[in-house]
């Protein structure tokens, strides 16, 4: 099957936080490769969470015409 490309544009995803609803949500740790538990602490008020898989701020990329 042949090559094709498309325009892409990045975007940033970020993770506001429950508690204070003000802060962003940033990755303090390493993922653990077992369970996928990665954790992460808001700037503002140092509430922690932690996510499956998934870390935040991360970039990811839609096609430039795509819906988002």
């Amino acid at each position: 099957m042949p090559e094709i490309k498309r325009e892409v544009i990045p975007l940033e995803v970020n993770y506001v936080c429950d508690s204070c609803g003000k802060g962003m949500l940033e990755k303090v740790g390493e993922m653990d490769p077992k369970t996928g538990e990665i954790k992460h602490q808001c700037m503002i008020c140092s509430d922690k969470k932690v996510f499956k898989w998934k870390s935040y701020p991360r970039i990811e990329h839609a096609g430039k015409d795509d819906k988002f």
